[in-house]
C-alpha cells in the first residue's frame, strides 16, 4: 500500500507535565499552541497528551508512544510543543531511540520556546543533543536536591517515612490508622504466632475467609511475610530500608548516583520509634521477627540445588508452575496460598528424573529405538536426494527482472518527494533481500553434487552411534548439563494427582503425567546434543 503524502501543515500537539504543580498545565499549553498553530499557518489534527508523567519515564507515556506509532504510519507531518523538555527529557543515547521512528517518517518536531528542530541537519541535531543533555541534568539536579531534602527530614524524623503501608494513610499530613486494615494485620501477627502456624498457614486462613489483599488479589506467603517484618506497623518512622530513586540514593548516609538499571538493594534505615499510632505492639513485633529467623534458619537450603525439570513441571489442578522446594517439586499456589487455592500437589525430583530418563532411554535409545530412528534417517536422505530439480532458467530470469526492479527503484529516490522516501527505501531492501535469496538458491542449485551413497550410511551411522551414548550420557551428566537437555527436548510436563480424604487430612498422591515433547526438532536436538557429547569426551 502507498504511503500517504500529507501536506507541510498537517500538525499534532503534544502536551505533557510532570505532576500537578507543573507551571504550565496541559490546558495553558494547549492555549498557546493552538494560538501558535494558526498564526503559523498548521492545520491540527489531534493532540496526545501524557498528564503527571516525566519526561525520562517514556515507557509509560502512553500518549507519547501512540503519537510515535502513528508518526511512523504518515498521519502527519510536525509535532507542535511548548517547550523540547515536554517532548521528553530522555538522554541523548535514549533519545536516538525514541525519535527515529519520528525521523524515519518524515516528521519533525517545532517549539514554541526553540522554535523549528531540524533532525536532519548536522548543526541542528548537535543543538537540539546540547539543549537535550542540558534538560536531562535539570532531571539528576532535581533528583540529587529531592534525596537531599528527604535525607534532612528522615534524619529529624519529618514527615511519613515514605508511602504508608496498608493499615495506614495520610490525612492533612498526618499519618493515622484505618481500623478496617489495621484488623487485619492485627489478625496476620495473631495466627502466625499461634504454634504449628506459618507463612502459608496465614494466607490459607485469609483465603478461605474471603478476604482480598490491598491489590484486591489473595493473600500470599510473600505479602505475609512482607506484613510481618514491616516495623512501620509498631508505630515507628523507617526511611531507607531500601535504596531506590531514579538518579541518586542514600548509601550509608550519604548520597550516591545511581543508575535506573540498578534493583533495589537492602540499606540501614533511619527509624524512629513511636512516631505514629501502633497497629501492634513492639513485644507482639519482636517475637514474630525471631519466629521468622528460626523458620527461616530451619528452611534454608544448605546448598544452592539445580532442579532438572525447573519451569517446565505444571499442576494439573490449578494450572500454575511447580517448583523445587527440598528435594520436590510441589505446587506453586499451594505454596505461595495455602490448601484454599490447590493443593498439596507434591512429587520427589529423584523419582521424577529416574523415571522421565528411563521413558526417553526407552523411546529414542533403546535398540528397537535406535533401529526405527535408522530406518526413518535413511528414508529421510532419500526423500531429499529425489526432490524436485530446480529450473535453473526460471531463477536466472528472476533474478535478472529483480535486477532491473532495483536499479529503476534506486534512480526514483532521488527524484521523489520527501514524505515517500522511507517507503522507497523499504521497498528496496525487500527487492534486495529477495533477489540474494534467489542467488544463494541458484548457486546452490548449481553446485556438483558430492558425496556417495557410503558418505550418507556413514552419516547416519554416526548419528546412532552418538544417539545411543546418550544412554551414558543421561547417567553420568551433571544435574545443568541434564536441566539443559531435557529444555532442549521437553515443552511441558503435566502431573496430575488423585486426593483422598482421611478425617480432616487430604492424602494427594501421584496419579499420572504427561510430557510434550518438541515434536519438530525432537530427533535434531537429541541427535545434535549427543554428537556434542561424543565431541567433549562426555560419553
Amino acid at each position: 500500500m502507498a504511503q500517504r503524502i500529507l501536506p507541510e501543515n498537517a500538525a499534532v500537539l503534544y502536551l505533557r507535565m510532570s505532576d500537578e504543580r507543573q507551571e504550565r498545565s496541559i490546558g495553558d499549553q494547549r492555549t498557546e499552541l493552538l494560538a501558535y498553530a494558526e498564526k503559523h499557518g498548521y492545520k491540527v489534527l489531534r493532540e496526545y497528551d501524557d498528564p503527571a508523567i516525566s519526561g525520562d519515564d517514556t515507557i509509560r507515556r502512553t500518549g507519547f508512544l501512540r503519537m510515535r506509532e502513528d508518526a511512523a504510519k504518515g498521519e502527519f507531518s510536525v509535532v507542535l510543543c511548548w517547550d523540547q523538555d515536554r517532548f521528553g527529557r530522555f538522554d541523548p543515547i535514549e533519545g536516538g531511540y525514541w525519535i527515529l521512528p519520528f525521523r524515519n517518517a518524515g516528521v519533525r518536531l517545532e517549539t514554541i520556546a526553540q522554535g523549528k528542530i531540524d533532525w536532519n541537519d548536522f548543526a541542528g541535531r548537535l543543538i537540539y543533543l546540547v539543549q537535550q543533555e542540558g534538560k536531562h541534568a535539570y532531571l539528576r539536579d532535581l533528583s540529587r536536591n529531592v534525596v537531599r531534602g528527604s535525607l534532612a527530614a528522615a534524619r529529624e524524623c519529618r514527615g511519613t517515612g515514605g508511602r504508608p503501608p496498608i493499615g495506614y494513610r495520610v490525612v492533612n499530613g498526618e499519618t493515622v490508622v484505618v481500623e478496617e486494615w489495621a484488623a487485619i494485620i492485627r489478625r496476620i501477627f495473631e495466627e502466625y504466632l499461634k504454634p504449628g502456624a506459618g507463612l502459608r498457614t496465614v494466607a490459607n486462613i485469609l483465603n478461605q475467609e474471603g478476604l482480598r489483599s490491598s491489590k484486591g488479589g489473595l493473600w500470599s506467603v510473600t505479602t505475609i511475610r512482607d506484613s510481618l517484618k514491616n516495623e512501620k506497623y509498631t508505630g515507628s518512622f523507617v526511611w531507607g530500608k531500601c535504596s531506590t530513586g531514579r538518579y541518586h540514593t542514600v548509601k550509608d548516609g550519604e548520597i550516591v548516583p545511581r543508575a535506573k538499571t540498578d534493583g533495589k538493594k537492602s540499606g540501614t534505615p533511619i527509624i524512629c520509634r513511636d512516631k505514629y499510632e501502633p497497629i501492634v505492639s513492639r513485644k507482639t513485633f519482636d517475637r514474630a521477627q525471631r519466629k521468622l529467623a528460626e523458620q527461616q534458619k530451619r528452611t534454608a537450603p544448605r546448598s544452592r540445588r539445580q532442579y532438572v525439570f525447573s519451569g517446565l513441571l505444571e499442576c494439573a489442578d490449578c494450572k500454575t508452575k511447580m517448583t523445587g522446594k527440598q528435594g520436590y517439586y510441589v505446587c506453586r499456589s499451594y505454596y505461595q496460598k495455602g490448601a484454599s487455592v490447590c493443593n498439596c500437589n507434591h512429587m520427589p525430583e529423584e523419582l521424577l528424573v529416574e523415571t522421565i530418563v528411563r521413558l526417553i532411554e526407552r523411546e529414542y535409545c533403546s535398540d528397537e529405538a535406535i533401529d526405527r530412528i535408522r530406518k526413518a534417517l535413511r528414508r529421510r536422505q532419500k526423500a531429499r536426494g529425489q526432490s524436485a530439480p530446480v529450473d535453473l532458467k526460471q531463477l536466472q530470469k528472476r533474478i535478472s527482472i529483480l535486477d532491473g526492479q532495483i536499479e529503476t527503484g534506486a534512480e526514483r529516490v532521488f527524484s521523489a518527494p520527501a514524505g515517500i522516501v522511507p517507503s522507497l527505501y523499504t521497498q528496496l531492501d525487500g527487492l534486495r533481500i529477495e533477489r540474494d535469496r534467489l542467488r544463494g538458491q541458484l548457486q546452490a542449485a548449481e553446485r556438483p553434487k558430492e558425496g556417495s551413497d557410503d558418505q550418507e550410511v556413514q552419516e547416519v551411522e554416526e548419528a546412532i552411534e552418538a544417539l545411543g551414548a546418550l544412554r551414558k550420557t543421561f547417567k553420568e551428566s551433571e544435574p545443568a548439563d541434564l536441566r539443559e537437555l531435557m529444555h532442549q527436548i521437553i515443552t511441558k510436563i503435566e502431573l496430575s494427582f488423585s486426593h483422598q480424604r482421611h478425617g480432616k487430612k487430604i492424602h494427594n498422591e501421584f496419579q499420572s503425567g504427561t510430557i510434550r515433547l518438541r515434536s519438530d526438532k525432537r530427533l535434531s536436538f537429541l541427535c545434535g546434543t549427543a554428537r556434542r557429547c561424543l565431541a567433549h569426551g562426555r560419553a
